[in-house]
Protein backbone atom coordinates (compact mmCIF):
# COMPACT_ATOMS: atom_id res chain seq x y z
CA UNK A 1 0.00 0.00 0.00
CA UNK A 2 1.30 3.49 -0.88
CA UNK A 3 0.41 6.11 1.74
CA UNK A 4 0.92 9.87 1.61
CA UNK A 5 0.69 11.67 4.95
CA UNK A 6 0.08 15.43 4.83
CA UNK A 7 1.18 17.44 7.87
CA UNK A 8 1.43 21.12 8.66
CA UNK A 9 4.36 20.36 10.99
CA UNK A 10 6.62 17.33 11.16
CA UNK A 11 9.84 16.14 12.78
CA UNK A 12 12.20 17.73 13.76
CA UNK A 13 9.50 20.17 14.91
CA UNK A 14 9.06 19.54 18.65
CA UNK A 15 5.51 18.74 19.71
CA UNK A 16 3.40 15.85 20.93
CA UNK A 17 1.43 15.47 17.69
CA UNK A 18 4.57 15.62 15.56
CA UNK A 19 6.50 13.12 17.69
CA UNK A 20 3.56 10.74 17.85
CA UNK A 21 2.96 10.93 14.11
CA UNK A 22 6.60 10.27 13.30
CA UNK A 23 6.67 7.21 15.54
CA UNK A 24 3.58 5.72 13.91
CA UNK A 25 4.68 6.55 10.35
CA UNK A 26 8.10 4.98 10.88
CA UNK A 27 6.43 1.83 12.19
CA UNK A 28 3.91 1.83 9.33
CA UNK A 29 6.81 2.12 6.86
CA UNK A 30 7.96 -1.34 7.94
CA UNK A 31 4.76 -2.69 6.36
CA UNK A 32 3.86 -0.20 3.62
CA UNK A 33 5.42 2.51 1.46
CA UNK A 34 5.04 5.81 3.32
CA UNK A 35 5.83 9.35 2.21
CA UNK A 36 5.21 12.56 4.14
CA UNK A 37 4.46 16.01 2.71
CA UNK A 38 4.96 18.67 5.37
CA UNK A 39 5.16 22.45 5.39
CA UNK A 40 7.06 23.25 8.56
CA UNK A 41 9.92 21.59 10.44
CA UNK A 42 10.84 24.29 12.94
CA UNK A 43 9.13 26.95 15.01
CA UNK A 44 8.57 30.39 13.50
CA UNK A 45 9.07 33.46 15.67
CA UNK A 46 6.59 36.01 14.34
CA UNK A 47 4.87 39.03 15.89
CA UNK A 48 1.48 37.99 17.23
CA UNK A 49 -0.50 39.87 14.59
CA UNK A 50 1.37 38.01 11.81
CA UNK A 51 0.76 34.58 13.33
CA UNK A 52 -2.18 33.95 10.98
CA UNK A 53 0.31 33.99 8.08
CA UNK A 54 2.63 31.36 9.58
CA UNK A 55 1.02 28.57 7.54
CA UNK A 56 1.24 30.38 4.19
CA UNK A 57 3.31 33.49 3.42
CA UNK A 58 5.81 32.99 6.24
CA UNK A 59 6.45 29.28 5.93
CA UNK A 60 10.18 28.80 6.61
CA UNK A 61 12.41 27.39 3.88
CA UNK A 62 13.30 23.71 4.20
CA UNK A 63 14.47 20.76 2.13
CA UNK A 64 13.17 17.21 2.04
CA UNK A 65 14.98 14.30 3.63
CA UNK A 66 14.79 10.58 4.31
CA UNK A 67 13.75 9.69 7.83
CA UNK A 68 14.59 6.01 8.00
CA UNK A 69 12.22 4.29 5.56
CA UNK A 70 10.01 7.38 5.28
CA UNK A 71 10.59 9.95 2.52
CA UNK A 72 9.75 13.46 3.74
CA UNK A 73 8.91 16.19 1.19
CA UNK A 74 9.20 19.86 2.20
CA UNK A 75 6.37 22.03 0.90
CA UNK A 76 8.44 25.21 0.90
CA UNK A 77 7.00 28.00 -1.27
CA UNK A 78 9.35 29.74 -3.68
CA UNK A 79 9.64 33.52 -3.82
CA UNK A 80 7.26 33.53 -6.78
CA UNK A 81 4.84 31.31 -4.83
CA UNK A 82 4.89 33.79 -1.95
CA UNK A 83 4.13 36.65 -4.33
CA UNK A 84 1.22 34.69 -5.79
CA UNK A 85 -0.11 34.18 -2.26
CA UNK A 86 0.31 37.83 -1.27
CA UNK A 87 -3.46 38.57 -1.07
CA UNK A 88 -3.55 36.22 1.94
CA UNK A 89 -1.80 39.04 3.84
CA UNK A 90 -5.20 40.72 4.25
CA UNK A 91 -5.75 38.25 7.12
CA UNK A 92 -3.22 40.21 9.18
CA UNK A 93 -4.88 43.63 8.80
CA UNK A 94 -5.61 44.90 12.33
CA UNK A 95 -9.27 44.82 13.37
CA UNK A 96 -10.37 43.57 9.97
CA UNK A 97 -8.58 40.27 10.58
CA UNK A 98 -10.11 40.01 14.03
CA UNK A 99 -13.73 40.57 13.04
CA UNK A 100 -13.67 38.96 9.58
CA UNK A 101 -11.41 36.01 10.40
CA UNK A 102 -13.36 33.28 8.60
CA UNK A 103 -14.30 35.44 5.61
CA UNK A 104 -10.68 36.47 5.07
CA UNK A 105 -9.51 32.89 5.46
CA UNK A 106 -11.93 31.80 2.71
CA UNK A 107 -10.82 34.75 0.56
CA UNK A 108 -7.18 33.66 0.79
CA UNK A 109 -7.72 29.97 0.13
CA UNK A 110 -7.81 30.06 -3.73
CA UNK A 111 -4.42 31.80 -3.82
CA UNK A 112 -2.90 29.08 -1.64
CA UNK A 113 -4.54 26.26 -3.57
CA UNK A 114 -3.32 27.50 -6.94
CA UNK A 115 0.24 27.41 -5.64
CA UNK A 116 0.05 23.92 -4.18
CA UNK A 117 -2.43 21.87 -6.21
CA UNK A 118 0.05 20.91 -8.94
CA UNK A 119 2.64 19.97 -6.35
CA UNK A 120 0.09 17.69 -4.67
CA UNK A 121 -0.87 16.24 -8.04
CA UNK A 122 2.72 15.10 -8.49
CA UNK A 123 3.04 13.80 -4.93
CA UNK A 124 -0.16 11.78 -5.25
CA UNK A 125 0.93 9.78 -8.29
CA UNK A 126 0.59 6.06 -7.48
CA UNK A 127 -0.77 6.84 -3.99
CA UNK A 128 -3.47 4.52 -2.62
CA UNK A 129 -4.53 6.60 0.40
CA UNK A 130 -3.97 10.21 1.47
CA UNK A 131 -4.01 10.78 5.24
CA UNK A 132 -3.98 14.35 6.53
CA UNK A 133 -3.27 15.59 10.03
CA UNK A 134 -3.28 19.15 8.67
CA UNK A 135 -6.22 21.51 8.74
CA UNK A 136 -6.70 24.87 7.10
CA UNK A 137 -5.32 25.66 3.67
CA UNK A 138 -2.92 22.71 3.51
CA UNK A 139 -5.48 20.11 4.52
CA UNK A 140 -8.18 21.58 2.30
CA UNK A 141 -5.88 21.61 -0.73
CA UNK A 142 -4.70 18.04 -0.14
CA UNK A 143 -8.31 16.90 0.15
CA UNK A 144 -9.31 18.78 -3.01
CA UNK A 145 -6.56 17.13 -5.05
CA UNK A 146 -7.15 13.66 -3.59
CA UNK A 147 -10.80 13.87 -4.55
CA UNK A 148 -9.94 15.22 -8.01
CA UNK A 149 -7.72 12.14 -8.47
CA UNK A 150 -10.28 9.78 -6.87
CA UNK A 151 -7.93 8.80 -4.03
CA UNK A 152 -9.46 7.94 -0.62
CA UNK A 153 -8.88 10.69 1.93
CA UNK A 154 -8.51 10.14 5.69
CA UNK A 155 -8.27 12.97 8.23
CA UNK A 156 -7.22 13.12 11.87
CA UNK A 157 -8.71 16.30 13.38
CA UNK A 158 -6.87 17.91 16.27
CA UNK A 159 -9.55 20.11 17.79
CA UNK A 160 -9.37 22.61 20.64
CA UNK A 161 -13.10 23.20 21.28
CA UNK A 162 -13.84 26.91 21.21
CA UNK A 163 -10.30 27.66 20.03
CA UNK A 164 -9.76 26.06 16.65
CA UNK A 165 -10.86 23.09 14.60
CA UNK A 166 -14.60 23.29 15.34
CA UNK A 167 -15.52 26.16 13.01
CA UNK A 168 -17.91 25.52 10.07
CA UNK A 169 -15.15 25.28 7.44
CA UNK A 170 -13.20 22.75 9.49
CA UNK A 171 -16.30 20.67 10.16
CA UNK A 172 -17.13 20.68 6.44
CA UNK A 173 -13.59 19.44 5.79
CA UNK A 174 -14.07 16.50 8.16
CA UNK A 175 -17.46 15.67 6.66
CA UNK A 176 -16.01 15.54 3.15
CA UNK A 177 -13.44 12.93 4.22
CA UNK A 178 -13.83 9.21 3.58
CA UNK A 179 -12.78 8.41 7.15
CA UNK A 180 -12.19 10.48 10.27
CA UNK A 181 -9.87 9.29 13.06
CA UNK A 182 -10.74 10.15 16.68
CA UNK A 183 -8.05 9.84 19.32
CA UNK A 184 -10.42 9.06 22.20
CA UNK A 185 -14.10 8.27 22.80
CA UNK A 186 -14.70 11.86 23.90
CA UNK A 187 -13.28 13.10 20.58
CA UNK A 188 -15.62 10.73 18.75
CA UNK A 189 -18.66 12.16 20.55
CA UNK A 190 -17.47 15.71 19.92
CA UNK A 191 -17.16 15.00 16.18
CA UNK A 192 -20.63 13.45 16.09
CA UNK A 193 -22.02 16.53 17.84
CA UNK A 194 -20.30 18.70 15.22
CA UNK A 195 -22.15 16.84 12.47
CA UNK A 196 -19.71 14.13 11.33
CA UNK A 197 -21.45 10.84 10.58
CA UNK A 198 -20.74 8.31 13.34
CA UNK A 199 -20.15 5.48 10.86
CA UNK A 200 -17.34 7.49 9.28
CA UNK A 201 -15.45 7.96 12.57
CA UNK A 202 -12.85 5.40 13.67
CA UNK A 203 -11.31 5.29 17.15
CA UNK A 204 -7.57 5.50 16.83
CA UNK A 205 -5.77 6.32 20.08
CA UNK A 206 -2.37 7.55 21.17
CA UNK A 207 0.77 5.80 22.34
CA UNK A 208 3.39 6.63 24.99
CA UNK A 209 6.73 7.78 23.59
CA UNK A 210 9.36 6.16 25.81
CA UNK A 211 12.83 4.58 25.67
CA UNK A 212 13.11 0.95 26.84
CA UNK A 213 14.82 1.71 30.19
CA UNK A 214 14.83 4.44 32.83
CA UNK A 215 16.70 5.31 36.02
CA UNK A 216 14.72 7.33 38.54
CA UNK A 217 17.40 7.02 41.22
CA UNK A 218 20.03 8.58 38.95
CA UNK A 219 17.66 11.43 38.07
CA UNK A 220 17.06 12.13 41.76
CA UNK A 221 20.80 12.06 42.47
CA UNK A 222 21.65 14.28 39.50
CA UNK A 223 19.14 16.97 40.52
CA UNK A 224 19.66 16.66 44.28
CA UNK A 225 16.07 15.55 44.95
CA UNK A 226 16.92 12.95 47.59
CA UNK A 227 13.89 11.00 48.78
CA UNK A 228 11.62 14.04 48.86
CA UNK A 229 8.21 14.02 47.07
CA UNK A 230 8.50 15.08 43.42
CA UNK A 231 5.74 16.65 41.32
CA UNK A 232 6.60 16.52 37.61
CA UNK A 233 5.39 18.63 34.68
CA UNK A 234 6.33 17.60 31.12
CA UNK A 235 5.32 19.72 28.15
CA UNK A 236 5.71 23.12 26.55
CA UNK A 237 5.80 25.66 29.37
CA UNK A 238 2.96 27.84 28.20
CA UNK A 239 0.19 29.19 30.40
CA UNK A 240 -2.70 27.16 28.98
CA UNK A 241 -0.95 23.94 30.02
CA UNK A 242 -1.06 25.05 33.66
CA UNK A 243 2.54 26.07 34.35
CA UNK A 244 1.53 29.35 35.99
CA UNK A 245 -1.11 27.62 38.12
CA UNK A 246 1.47 25.07 39.30
CA UNK A 247 3.96 27.81 40.13
CA UNK A 248 1.31 29.63 42.18
CA UNK A 249 0.21 26.36 43.80
CA UNK A 250 3.70 25.53 45.06
CA UNK A 251 3.71 27.91 48.09
CA UNK A 252 0.29 26.56 49.12
CA UNK A 253 1.56 22.99 48.94
CA UNK A 254 4.71 23.93 50.88
CA UNK A 255 2.62 25.17 53.82
CA UNK A 256 1.54 21.54 54.40
CA UNK A 257 4.57 19.74 53.01
CA UNK A 258 7.65 21.96 52.68
CA UNK A 259 9.78 19.16 51.20
CA UNK A 260 7.82 18.82 47.93
CA UNK A 261 9.97 19.39 44.82
CA UNK A 262 8.50 20.71 41.55
CA UNK A 263 10.30 19.64 38.36
CA UNK A 264 9.46 21.26 35.00
CA UNK A 265 10.60 19.56 31.79
CA UNK A 266 10.00 20.87 28.26
CA UNK A 267 10.53 23.87 25.98
CA UNK A 268 10.33 27.12 27.96
CA UNK A 269 8.53 30.23 26.70
CA UNK A 270 10.10 33.59 27.54
CA UNK A 271 7.39 34.58 30.03
CA UNK A 272 7.53 31.16 31.74
CA UNK A 273 11.32 31.42 32.01
CA UNK A 274 10.98 34.83 33.64
CA UNK A 275 8.28 33.66 36.07
CA UNK A 276 10.00 30.43 37.01
CA UNK A 277 13.42 32.03 37.53
CA UNK A 278 13.21 31.59 41.28
CA UNK A 279 15.77 31.43 44.03
CA UNK A 280 13.70 28.72 45.72
CA UNK A 281 15.70 25.50 45.27
CA UNK A 282 12.50 23.45 45.32
CA UNK A 283 11.62 24.67 41.81
CA UNK A 284 13.66 22.82 39.17
CA UNK A 285 13.25 24.22 35.63
CA UNK A 286 15.15 21.83 33.35
CA UNK A 287 13.82 22.99 29.99
CA UNK A 288 14.23 20.70 27.00
CA UNK A 289 15.87 17.37 27.89
CA UNK A 290 16.71 14.15 26.06
CA UNK A 291 14.14 11.38 25.73
CA UNK A 292 16.19 9.33 28.18
CA UNK A 293 16.24 12.04 30.83
CA UNK A 294 12.52 12.58 30.37
CA UNK A 295 11.94 8.86 31.00
CA UNK A 296 14.18 9.06 34.08
CA UNK A 297 12.09 12.00 35.32
CA UNK A 298 8.88 9.98 34.99
CA UNK A 299 10.49 7.11 36.89
CA UNK A 300 11.66 9.48 39.63
CA UNK A 301 8.45 11.42 40.26
CA UNK A 302 5.65 10.71 42.71
CA UNK A 303 2.96 12.63 40.82
CA UNK A 304 2.64 13.77 37.23
CA UNK A 305 0.76 17.08 37.03
CA UNK A 306 -0.27 19.02 33.92
CA UNK A 307 -3.55 20.88 34.62
CA UNK A 308 -4.03 21.87 30.97
CA UNK A 309 -7.01 23.82 29.66
CA UNK A 310 -6.51 22.60 26.09
CA UNK A 311 -4.92 19.32 25.11
CA UNK A 312 -4.97 17.82 21.62
CA UNK A 313 -2.85 14.75 22.23
CA UNK A 314 -2.75 13.59 25.88
CA UNK A 315 0.30 11.33 25.42
CA UNK A 316 2.16 12.68 28.48
CA UNK A 317 -0.48 11.26 30.82
CA UNK A 318 -0.03 7.85 29.19
CA UNK A 319 3.74 8.19 29.54
CA UNK A 320 3.39 8.84 33.27
CA UNK A 321 1.00 5.90 33.61
CA UNK A 322 3.56 3.67 31.90
CA UNK A 323 5.66 4.14 35.05
CA UNK A 324 2.71 3.56 37.37
CA UNK A 325 2.41 7.21 38.39
CA UNK A 326 -0.88 8.89 39.39
CA UNK A 327 -1.69 11.88 37.20
CA UNK A 328 -3.37 15.23 37.75
CA UNK A 329 -5.07 16.74 34.70
CA UNK A 330 -6.93 19.96 34.04
CA UNK A 331 -10.20 21.06 32.44
CA UNK A 332 -9.12 20.21 28.87
CA UNK A 333 -11.75 18.46 26.77
CA UNK A 334 -11.73 14.70 27.35
CA UNK A 335 -9.29 14.58 30.25
CA UNK A 336 -11.95 13.82 32.85
CA UNK A 337 -13.09 10.75 30.91
CA UNK A 338 -9.52 9.61 30.26
CA UNK A 339 -8.16 10.17 33.78
CA UNK A 340 -11.02 9.91 36.26
CA UNK A 341 -13.01 7.63 33.96
CA UNK A 342 -10.20 5.08 34.22
CA UNK A 343 -9.44 5.88 37.90
CA UNK A 344 -5.88 6.80 36.99
CA UNK A 345 -5.76 10.13 38.80
CA UNK A 346 -7.78 13.28 39.36
CA UNK A 347 -8.82 16.34 37.38
CA UNK A 348 -8.62 19.85 38.84
CA UNK A 349 -9.44 23.39 37.80
CA UNK A 350 -6.58 25.50 36.53
CA UNK A 351 -6.29 27.61 39.67
CA UNK A 352 -3.55 27.65 42.27
CA UNK A 353 -5.90 26.51 45.04
CA UNK A 354 -7.39 23.65 43.05
CA UNK A 355 -4.00 22.42 41.83
CA UNK A 356 -2.55 22.62 45.34
CA UNK A 357 -5.48 20.70 46.80
CA UNK A 358 -5.11 18.02 44.13
CA UNK A 359 -1.39 17.59 44.77
CA UNK A 360 -1.92 17.48 48.54
CA UNK A 361 -4.72 14.92 48.21
CA UNK A 362 -2.55 12.54 46.19
CA UNK A 363 0.41 12.97 48.55
CA UNK A 364 -1.78 12.45 51.63
CA UNK A 365 -3.28 9.19 50.31
CA UNK A 366 -0.32 7.00 49.26
CA UNK A 367 -2.32 3.76 48.95
CA UNK A 368 -4.95 5.44 46.79
CA UNK A 369 -2.19 7.12 44.80
CA UNK A 370 -0.44 3.81 44.17
CA UNK A 371 -3.69 2.21 42.97
CA UNK A 372 -4.40 5.07 40.57
CA UNK A 373 -0.93 4.71 39.10
CA UNK A 374 -1.38 0.97 38.70
CA UNK A 375 -4.79 1.46 37.04
CA UNK A 376 -3.12 3.78 34.54
CA UNK A 377 -0.32 1.32 33.89
CA UNK A 378 -2.78 -1.48 33.10
CA UNK A 379 -4.79 0.81 30.81
CA UNK A 380 -1.68 1.64 28.76
CA UNK A 381 -0.59 -1.99 28.54
CA UNK A 382 -4.00 -3.21 27.44
CA UNK A 383 -5.11 -0.43 25.11
CA UNK A 384 -2.27 1.75 23.84
CA UNK A 385 0.70 0.46 21.81
CA UNK A 386 2.40 1.34 18.52
CA UNK A 387 1.46 -2.00 16.94
CA UNK A 388 -2.17 -1.47 17.93
CA UNK A 389 -2.26 1.98 16.33
CA UNK A 390 -0.63 0.77 13.12
CA UNK A 391 -3.07 -2.15 12.92
CA UNK A 392 -5.97 0.29 13.25
CA UNK A 393 -4.50 2.60 10.61
CA UNK A 394 -4.07 -0.20 8.10
CA UNK A 395 -7.63 -1.39 8.74
CA UNK A 396 -8.98 2.11 8.09
CA UNK A 397 -6.88 2.51 4.94
CA UNK A 398 -8.14 -0.83 3.62
CA UNK A 399 -11.75 0.04 4.40
CA UNK A 400 -11.70 3.34 2.48
CA UNK A 401 -10.05 1.67 -0.51
CA UNK A 402 -12.76 -0.96 -0.63
CA UNK A 403 -15.68 1.45 -0.15
CA UNK A 404 -17.23 3.84 -2.68
CA UNK A 405 -15.96 7.39 -2.31
CA UNK A 406 -18.08 9.54 0.00
CA UNK A 407 -17.29 12.43 -2.34
CA UNK A 408 -19.42 10.81 -5.02
CA UNK A 409 -22.07 9.57 -2.58
CA UNK A 410 -22.79 12.94 -1.00
CA UNK A 411 -22.56 15.86 -3.38
CA UNK A 412 -24.34 18.05 -0.80
CA UNK A 413 -21.06 18.27 1.13
CA UNK A 414 -19.70 20.92 -1.17
CA UNK A 415 -16.10 22.01 -1.20
CA UNK A 416 -15.14 25.22 0.52
CA UNK A 417 -16.32 27.90 -1.85
CA UNK A 418 -13.64 29.73 -3.81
Amino acid sequence: MNVLLVAQRYHPYVGGVETQTRLVMNELAKRDHVEVAAAQFDDVDLPKRLGVLEDSLFLPSATGFDDGDVTVHALTPSLMDRLRMLPIATRAIPRLGRYKYHALRRFGYPFFRRVYEERFRQLMKDVDVVHSIAGGYLGWTAQHMAQQLDIPFVVTPYVHPGQHGDDPDSVAYYRRSDAVLALLETDQEMLVNLGVARDRIHLYGVVPLLPPTSDGSEFRRQHDLGDRPVVLFVGRMVEYKGVKAMEEAAPIVWKRNPDVQFVFVGPVSDDAKERLSSTDPRLHVLGFVSKQEKADAYAACDIFCMPSKFEILPAVYLEAWSYGKPVIGGPAHGLDALIEGNDGGIVVDQTATSVAEGISFVLDHPDRSKQMGENGRMLVQNKFSVDSLVDKLEAVYQSVQNAPSTWNQDQSRNAISV
